[in-house]
C-alpha cells in the first residue's frame, strides 16, 4: 500500500523545489559565464550534465531506500531539479551557437550534452547503488523496504493532520 499525498502536500513540494533549483541554478550560470565567459553556454552544458547526475542519483536512492520519500521525491527530482535543468536551455543554446554560425561548437554542445547526459544518468544510478550498499553493509542506518517519509509531516502536513503532531506510517514507526 502507497501513501497518498494530499494536493496541498504535492504542490508545496513542487513549489518549494522550484524556487531552490531556480535560484540554484541561477547563481551557478553566474559563476560559470563570470569564469569562462558566455560565448559558449558552459553553464548550461555543466547544469545540464550535473542535473543528470543528480536525478539519477537521488531516483535511485528514492527508489532503493527509505531514505527519500514521495514529498522528498517530488521536492527534489520535479521541483529543485525540474527548474535547475530543462531541455529548453539546451535547445535555446544550440540555437544561439547556430545562428551565430558556429556550427561545429553547437553540435559538438549537443553531442556533449545528449552523450554525457546519459551517461552522468548511468554514473547516478551506479553511484546510488553504491551508496545504497554501503548503507546496508555499515550498520549505521537500517535500510528497508518499507517507505518513511521522514520529518515530512511535520513540515508539509496533509490536510486532516495538525502540523504539530509526527503521523503514523504503515510501518507505525513515528516519521
Amino acid at each position: 500500500m502507497g501513501i497518498t499525498l494530499s494536493a496541498r502536500r504535492r504542490i508545496l513540494a513542487v513549489f518549494a523545489g522550484g524556487f531552490c533549483g531556480a535560484i540554484a541554478r541561477a547563481l551557478l550560470s553566474m559563476l560559470i559565464q563570470s569564469r569562462l565567459g558566455n560565448g559558449w553556454p558552459y553553464d548550461i552544458l555543466l547544469i545540464n550534465l550535473t542535473g543528470a547526475f543528480l536525478i539519477a542519483f537521488f531516483t535511485t536512492l528514492a527508489d532503493t531506500t527509505f531514505l527519500i520519500g514521495p514529498t522528498r521525491r517530488l521536492f527534489i527530482n520535479v521541483g529543485f531539479l525540474g527548474a535547475y535543468t530543462t531541455f529548453s536551455s539546451l535547445a535555446l543554446g544550440d540555437v544561439l551557437q547556430f545562428q551565430k554560425g558556429h556550427w561545429f561548437p553547437g553540435l559538438l554542445y549537443l553531442a556533449i550534452s545528449i552523450i554525457g547526459g546519459i551517461l552522468l544518468v548511468q554514473v547516478g544510478v551506479l553511484f546510488g547503488q553504491f551508496c545504497v550498499k554501503h548503507l546496508k553493509s555499515s550498520n549505521k542506518t537500517m535500510l528497508t523496504d518499507t517507505y518513511i517519509d521522514i520529518q515530512d509531516d511535520v513540515l508539509l502536513p496533509d490536510d486532516n493532520e495538525p502540523a504539530t503532531q509526527p503521523s503514523t506510517h504503515q510501518t507505525g514507526q513515528l516519521s
